[in-house]
């Protein structure tokens, strides 16, 4: 291969592109400004200044902005101020790199608080090394190196508007399975970014596509001011009364104006997003194979980013999806990988970019790659394994425990323990201490199953209000990676996890509200598994049907109960959705079904908890 003839191809793609998403923003800010232009001519007629044309012609459009230039002006002039703001607020979010990395949880890598004894810490000094020598070959300035630890598949990204304030980071994957020469070529891959000034110019198109999209969010937010919730969740328009002083006698053709303009903005937003965001990523794919040429001169060994994207697309470990969260769609044209083959995908077919740096082609790794590539799948498959397993053993071993009375509200716990429970720097160990089944320090007596569930949420609801992201991410994963220690997802860690989910590493988004009838598949999934527990659970079942008129006319039959960890994790969040009513419908269905048998266990109030809390009704009483 010829890297800098790559280079050189890449290059005037790109500048053929670039121009492109200029020609996008410019035009979808005259269709805004005419859009408004329009509306600002109806309310004209309406208010009766076009009686003062004697001619029907007259009252057109031309006699209005003759009428009124100033008008006309004005709303050109906002529309451009509307997408310029939203434009500069979303650069100025993105342009530093350890901004970004901070946010999206990233732990920095310093020369001097890295051992080289840990076996852990040898990766990283190895990845430092590595860091160097690029810096070294490509001429630029050390960029600050940080890792995404909680991140266990292979991907990478750099970030920065300039190389003064540039940052280059790895998942903890990259560092457990690349070699050292296919981290040199991942880390030569994102060197070129910076010294090609991709993450710059994707910064722009970024924001660019933020204020194209700003049109389309003004013309909801017009819309959402006039719309309600019903009942069932459903959107409602809320029709203003009264009389008016216009021609029409009454708010109608006002209301017409205004709702048509909503959906204008909307549409001309939507149609402006979509051919910005089609450039944004055809430049972006063009940028990916600049800068695996640019690897390729740095390294002088283009297999060895070759051999990284194979193992990666070989053994399907590319990483990056949950790690970013709500970050996900702005760095994803930063990453090295990326899945998917669409009109809207970052980066180019992976089959495609191997090709060009390797003349064997996408599926010929070397003894090294495949052996890797089958202790990827080898992990995968026992860790199913072991999940499944000791999931089900866990569901079949609480059908015999004993019962106990059991409430969902908070148990009255010894008060020098609960303070150390609103404490954000020691909420995190104790809820680590009590998912290990310990008692928290300082706790005197036996711990009851309710004061324990008590505790942990109160932890969990701590962390959630005075933790930082990265430290609520950091508890996050330590609570999953000591849950899957041995392998089980008892009841007590499966409320725990539901709880962690929705509180740590959600995003902050209200969840969209769906009709009941759509999840009754799931709520009956759900219901049966709460049935399970208890000595009866077909009656069980049934006794919750009874509750349920939101969901449909009836339950269907009793559907085998979830024996997965991940697919009840899933179930739980999907409930998130329903609206108020159907919730309550759903906790008093539950309540039918464990005290159909007259008695509550531990883990049926385990189990409940977690429904409850997902669902966002902690507190709800339960008794047999």
């Amino acid at each position: 291969m010829d890297p800098f003839a790559l280079q050189q191809a890449a290059r005037t793609r790109t500048f053929r592109l670039v121009p492109l998403a200029a020609v996008a923003i410019i035009a979808t800010a005259v269709a805004t400004g005419l859009v408004f232009l329009l509306a600002c001519w109806g309310v004209w007629l309406y208010f009766g200044d076009a009686d003062l044309a004697c001619d029907a012609t007259e009252a057109g459009i031309a006699a209005f902005c003759r009428a009124y230039p100033q008008v006309g002006a004005a709303c050109f002039v906002f529309s451009f101020l509307l997408i310029a703001i939203a434009t500069l607020s979303k650069f100025f979010g993105l342009s530093s790199g350890d901004m970004l990395m901070k946010s999206i949880g990233a732990t920095r890598l310093r020369r001097d608080k890295v051992s080289s004894d840990a076996e852990a810490d040898l990766a990283r000094d190895r990845f430092l090394n590595v860091c160097e020598e690029m810096s070294i070959a490509s001429g630029l300035d050390m960029p600050t190196v940080w890792v995404l630890e909680g991140e266990g598949g292979v991907n990478a990204l750099a970030a920065g508007t300039d190389p003064s304030s540039a940052a280059v980071c790895v998942t903890r994957g990259a560092l457990e399975w690349l070699t050292r020469d296919e981290l040199q070529g991942v880390v030569a891959h994102e060197f070129s970014h910076i010294l090609n000034g991709d993450m710059r110019l994707n910064f722009r198109l970024t924001a660019l596509v933020a204020g194209i999209s700003s049109v389309s969010r003004f013309g909801k937010g017009m819309l959402s001011l006039l719309g309600g919730d019903g009942e069932d969740g459903s959107c409602v328009i809320v029709v203003p009364r009264g009389k008016s002083k216009g021609k029409g006698g009454g708010p109608l053709p006002l209301l017409v104006i205004y709702v048509l303009t909503g959906i204008a903005l909307w549409l001309v937003g939507s149609i402006g997003t979509f051919f910005a965001r089609l450039v944004q990523c055809a430049v972006s794919r063009e940028r990916e194979f600049l800068a695996d040429a640019a690897s390729a001169q740095f390294t002088r060994n283009p297999e060895g980013l070759a051999n990284a994207l194979r193992f990666t697309y070989l053994a399907d470990v590319v990483g990056g999806g949950r790690a970013f969260g709500a970050w996900k769609g702005d760095v994803s044209h930063m990453l090295f990988a990326s899945t998917g083959d669409s009109l809207f995908e970052t980066h180019p077919p992976v089959k495609e970019r191997i090709r060009r740096l390797s003349p064997r082609g996408e599926t010929a790794a070397d003894e090294s790659v495949k052996s890797r590539i089958n202790a990827v799948k080898e992990r995968r498959r026992a860790m199913a394994k072991a999940a499944n397993e000791n999931f089900a053993k866990s569901v079949s071993r609480a059908r015999g425990l004993k019962a106990a009375d059991v409430s969902l509200a908070d148990a009255k716990v010894q008060p020098a323990v609960l303070a150390s429970a609103r404490s954000p720097a020691k909420a995190g160990g104790m809820l680590i201490a009590l998912l290990r089944g310990q008692a928290p320090e300082g706790w005197a007596g036996p711990l009851s199953a309710a004061e324990r569930r008590t505790l942990a949420l109160r932890c969990v609801n701590t962390l959630r209000d005075g933790a930082s992201i990265s430290q609520r991410r950091h508890w996050a994963e330590e609570a999953e990676r000591v849950v899957q220690e041995d392998g089980m997802y008892d009841s007590f860690e499966m409320m725990v996890m539901a709880s962690v989910r929705r509180r740590l590493l959600s995003d902050g988004r209200i969840p969209k509200m769906v009709p009941a009838k759509t999840l009754l598949p799931v709520a009956a999934r759900v219901i049966a598994t709460v049935a399970s527990f208890g000595g009866d659970p077909e009656g069980g079942y049934v006794a919750a049907g009874r509750k349920l008129s939101l969901f449909g006319p009836a339950l269907p039959p009793m559907p085998e109960p979830y024996d997965d960890a991940t697919e009840i994790l899933a179930a739980l969040d999907s409930l998130m959705h329903l609206p108020p009513l159907a919730k309550r419908e759903l906790l008093t269905g539950l309540k039918e079904t464990i005290a159909q048998d007259g008695k509550v266990t531990d883990e049926e109030a385990d189990y409940v908890a977690a429904v409850a809390d997902a669902i966002g009704a902690y507190g709800w009483s339960i008794r047999a």
